[in-house]
């Protein structure tokens, strides 16, 4: 006989798995986390020098409630001449717009609560803009590229905008790194047709590429 799992709806089962990661990212203490986070972050500067010397952009997100904590990429960023992208949410239209930021001035409380550029401070980057890498929160992660997030779509709709795009201009499609602790990777996500699948996994033990070819730079 099958087992519950598999007998589950592929949205029951991340409905299930959405549950459990938040609990389990939830329990990890909060000076673990902000430790935990700070290695993650050290080891990404290392790599982006060592295998991406020439990246001049870079798409973060602002840090909400225990995800973990990528601002000092962020601030490492600003000092290194590299552009620093963060995405704004327009919930009505689940769709992001993205806005480089040169100061934390440059951010204020937005959708859902978290921080995000202010459009009255920065402009808007053009509709062709592509940043070199992109680095994404979520909730769980597996070695093959697999994502859970919070079910919004807003990184999902983001990531075919963006494949569309490199096809339109005949680039490379930017590398699309996971952000999360060690305790965040599991053996498989569910994952549906239209989930975006990431070129690799940063935590706190450094970045991993995942191998997949649609988005590895080494590819």
């Amino acid at each position: 006989m099958a087992g519950t799992d598999e007998m589950m709806e592929p949205t029951d089962r991340k409905r299930a798995a959405r549950a459990m990661a938040m609990e389990l990212r939830g329990s990890i203490a909060e000076e673990l986390r902000e430790e935990r986070s700070r290695a993650a972050c050290e080891g990404a500067k290392q790599w982006l020098g060592q295998a991406w010397p020439g990246c001049s952009s870079m798409m973060l997100y602002m840090p909400f409630r225990s995800e973990l904590d990528v601002r000092p990429l962020i601030e490492w960023g600003w000092r290194s001449g590299i552009a620093v992208i963060v995405p704004r949410c327009l919930p009505e239209q689940r769709f992001m717009e993205l806005y480089r930021i040169h100061s934390w001035n440059d951010v204020h409380a937005g959708a859902y609560g978290i921080m995000e550029p202010d459009p009255s401070r920065v402009p808007r980057c053009g509709e062709q803009f592509m940043p070199d890498v992109v680095f994404v929160p979520g909730l769980a992660f597996d070695r093959q590229g697999g994502r859970l997030g919070y079910g919004g779509g807003y990184y999902d709709r983001f990531y075919d905008r963006l494949h569309g795009l490199s096809m339109k201009l005949e680039r490379s499609m930017p590398l699309w790194i996971g952000c999360g602790y060690e305790a965040q990777l599991v053996a498989e996500v569910p994952m549906e047709e239209h989930d975006a699948r990431l070129g690799a996994i940063m935590t706190e033990q450094g970045i991993s590429l995942t191998g997949n070819a649609r988005t590895n730079p080494q590819a």
